[in-house]
């Protein structure tokens, strides 16, 4: 294998369904591969709870096992999850509850970074050590994807509460991720199985931003581009591909961290594209970290292999390869050093 093709791996972020070391993820990690996230069903997705199957079988000692025996294979690793306080907390039952949306928006800003403090604290102690929280988007009227799934309907208070979560978690040595830059105001379609569209403008987009900026500002060390289509792009662009928001968010947010994608095969990102094809764009892009569905685990072979191929053919600067892994592998090493 190229060193091309071990880089490759390492910019490429799939999704694993259950704590069930398998030859794919094995394969994965022998291959050069250096994150992985731990996912939910759909029916957990849309609820925000782990099935009572998953809840029973999902130990502390099952989370500290895999986690443990993916890092002997791998080396240090970006283990991820979600826990958001409006949606999905993956490793409910190990890790304590994260208080529920209204009283999170009632807590002093010392008590909110604390309640994370001990979320991140758990989570850490299963092997876990990125969090893809918090939600920075903030709902400014009909949305279909993230209505009741984030911090706050206000910017301010979501600012607030954005720069509590980071400053928590950071707190127990985890990593945090803003989403879904650069926010999702209105959407009236369901972006993984529609072609989904935000409208507004970059000027009215700005102003949803003081959650990202106040995450940034408290140290998140990864913002996730979205998924939709972005009128405020010229030409009209997915936000996970495209070169102008992830640009905004570096020059204009002083953002200096991790830019991961949304999964690559979602509706909105992939168009008439082959993952192949939206992953290159994705690198070429600025994105660092490309995350796969778990349904594409078996193509990952093919997106490496295509990766290294659109350096050779002068499709996608070595450069930029490299600055992705390096992203990736400089972030894995630190947090495995954290404490």
């Amino acid at each position: 294998m190229s060193s091309n093709q071990r880089k490759a791996y390492g910019v490429l972020f799939p999704v694993v369904l259950d704590l069930d070391m398998t030859d794919d993820v094995r394969r994965f990690l022998d291959n050069g591969g250096r994150s992985l996230l731990f996912g939910e069903t759909a029916e957990e997705y849309v609820s925000g709870l782990m099935s009572a199957e998953r809840l029973q079988s999902e130990t502390l000692e099952k989370w500290q096992r895999y986690t443990a025996a993916a890092i002997e294979l791998g080396g240090p690793l970006l283990l991820a999850a979600d826990a958001d306080i409006s949606a999905v907390h993956r490793l409910q039952g190990v890790a304590p509850p994260l208080p529920a949306p209204d009283k999170a928006r009632s807590m002093a800003v010392t008590e909110l970074e604390e309640a994370c403090f001990q979320v991140a604290s758990a989570v850490r102690a299963a092997g876990v050590n990125l969090l893809l929280s918090p939600t920075a988007d903030v709902v400014g009227g009909t949305n279909v994807w993230l209505a009741g799934r984030t911090l706050s309907d206000d910017v301010q208070q979501a600012a607030t509460m954005a720069g509590a979560y980071v400053r928590g978690v950071r707190r127990a040595g985890v990593a945090s991720t803003l989403k879904h830059f650069p926010g999702h105001p209105v959407l009236l379609r369901q972006p993984a199985v529609e072609e989904a569209s935000v409208s507004e403008s970059m000027a009215q987009l700005r102003g949803y931003w003081p959650a990202f900026q106040a995450g940034i500002d408290a140290g998140a060390d990864a913002v996730m581009m979205g998924p939709a289509i972005f009128a405020a792009c010229t030409p009209a662009v997915p936000a996970s591909i495209s070169p102008e928001l992830i640009s905004v968010l570096r020059e204009e947010l002083g953002f200096k961290g991790l830019v991961m994608t949304i999964d690559l095969d979602h509706r909105s990102v992939i168009g008439q594209r082959s993952l192949a094809e939206v992953a290159v764009a994705a690198l070429n892009a600025g994105a660092d970290l490309l995350l796969i569905s778990a349904k594409a685990l078996p193509q990952l072979s093919q997106i490496a292999e295509a990766i290294a191929d659109a350096v050779a053919a002068g499709r996608l600067p070595q450069a930029r390869l490299d600055a992705a892994a390096l992203a990736v592998a400089r972030l894995a090493d630190r947090l495995s050093t954290t404490h």
